[in-house]
């Protein structure tokens, strides 16, 4: 099974989105932003798989209570994607972290030949360095996150600016790595 996991919850009471100059956009991004890519993704009609899970979590900011629940329904075999923002300054569209396990390395170079991203083994997010990928290691080997680089300060606390085209991208990752999933399996032992 491929589980997308993505946490929808807010610590923020409202949200305000404003488009910049240079296709950028700004406003509380965190839980939004890449609920926003794995929803665009998952309306493209390219998702539609049977080995395909889309779990969307709350409880993030607390406890992982919705990670944790998906945690009890997952076997050591699936391979879980957790999608979200980053504060890693980067020139790329967007990041994959705490990706430790080289089969699944092997796997994702296979899936997104061509794209921009930067690839780390571990997480040097300067905000955040705890994440659904620490619940979800629990019980899978074959986890990784797709983080949306977000700049400006904290988004945790506030606004932070991103570039629409790192959304589209991660859009466009989540797509390649389910269409890449049933003949890439060899890639993954």
């Amino acid at each position: 099974m491929l589980v997308i996991s993505c946490h929808a919850d807010t610590g923020f009471l409202s949200h305000r989105l404003s488009r910049r100059k240079g296709g950028l956009v700004f406003g509380n991004l965190d839980n939004f932003a890449e609920v926003h890519a794995v929803m665009k993704a998952y309306f493209s009609g390219r998702m539609d798989r049977e080995f395909l899970r889309i779990e969307l979590t709350e409880g993030e900011e607390t406890d992982y209570a919705g990670a944790n629940r998906v945690l009890k329904t997952l076997s050591p075999e699936d391979m879980v994607v957790v999608v979200d923002v980053t504060g890693i300054e980067t020139s790329k569209y967007f990041t994959i972290e705490k990706c430790r396990d080289k089969s699944l390395r092997r796997f994702l170079d296979l899936a997104l030949r061509g794209m921009k991203y930067d690839f780390f083994e571990d997480c040097p997010d300067p905000i955040a360095d705890e994440d659904e990928t620490d619940v979800y290691r629990e019980r899978c080997s074959k986890v990784c996150f797709v983080g949306i680089p977000c700049t400006g300060g904290d988004y945790n606390d506030g606004p932070v600016i991103c570039r629409e085209k790192s959304i589209e991208a991660v859009s466009e990752a989540l797509c390649r790595i389910v269409a890449t999933f049933p003949c890439g399996k060899q890639e993954l032992t």
